[in-house]
């Protein structure tokens, strides 16, 4: 939780957020498979690092759930 706060405090100050919540998933999941990659987001405009992603990516697979999404997503 703590990494999810801090990650998300971080995109708060570099304005990734604001673009997240421009974005809705369905737009941004390409692939219609409910996930969003790191390909997928930088597709979309999204301007994140990996490590940012990584970050967000709070189960670790390699992709934005929705609720990953939808607090990355959250400002």
């Amino acid at each position: 939780m703590k990494k999810l706060i801090l990650a998300l405090s971080f995109l708060g100050f570099s304005g990734v957020h604001a673009m997240a919540a421009e974005m809705d998933m369905t737009v941004v999941d390409a692939n219609a498979d409910g996930l969003v990659s790191m390909e997928e987001a930088t597709a979309a405009g999204w301007e994140w690092t990996e490590d940012q992603f990584k970050s967000v990516d709070v189960d670790g697979d390699g992709a934005l759930n929705a609720d990953e999404f939808a607090a990355a997503s959250a400002g």
